[in-house]
């Protein structure tokens, strides 16, 4: 994988939900026990060894923080978060995540830190894939549930369609903005 991978998260939350976990400080690393699972899953160069120094903690307050600092880098090409309270659901693209696993693993720890906060039996997830380079290529897919979240290998056909879907409508209001 050379060219940036795009990032996906849905995610089942009350208001009150959705305000905790944006408060939160965001989760560490090191409190996820199958980073190294993941990477011996992946082809990446100069081995697949999760360095000690990727687990160490964010440097932010909160998980808002994180956000902002993500939606500050216009290279990511981040939109704004939407929270829909009626639908009671928290939506985060970012275009350009990454093209680098060990940045992705500093993507998703404060994401998978939603786990402590979501509605039991939500059906939630986040994925990485190539949608604006090869969008068969699939880099990660993360599920929710049970107050955890765990890595799969199979994305479901609907969560891929659903990611798809929002990329293109943020990729859309991104363009709409620069010209």
């Amino acid at each position: 994988m050379s060219e940036p991978a795009s990032l996906y998260a849905r995610f089942t939350l009350s208001h009150e939900q959705y305000e905790a976990f944006m408060n939160s400080a965001p989760a560490r690393p090191a409190g996820f026990a199958d980073w190294q699972s993941w990477f011996d899953r992946r082809e990446m160069s100069g081995g697949s060894r999760v360095p000690p120094e990727i687990l160490a903690d964010l440097d932010a307050a909160s998980v808002a923080e994180v956000i902002k600092a993500w939606r500050e880098d216009a290279w990511t090409g981040t939109p704004p978060v939407e929270y829909d309270e009626i639908r009671r659901t928290l939506r985060i693209a970012m275009l350009q995540a990454s093209e680098n696993y060990h940045e992705m693993l500093r993507l998703l720890t404060p994401l998978r830190g939603a786990a402590r906060f979501n509605e039991p039996g939500a059906d939630d997830f986040v994925v990485i894939l190539d949608f604006l380079w090869d969008e068969q290529a699939i880099e990660a897919y993360v599920r929710f549930g049970d107050g955890g979240s765990r890595f799969d290998e199979d994305c479901a056909p609907e969560h891929l369609e659903e990611a798809r879907t929002y990329l293109r409508e943020a990729l859309d209001y991104l363009q709409s903005r620069a010209g």
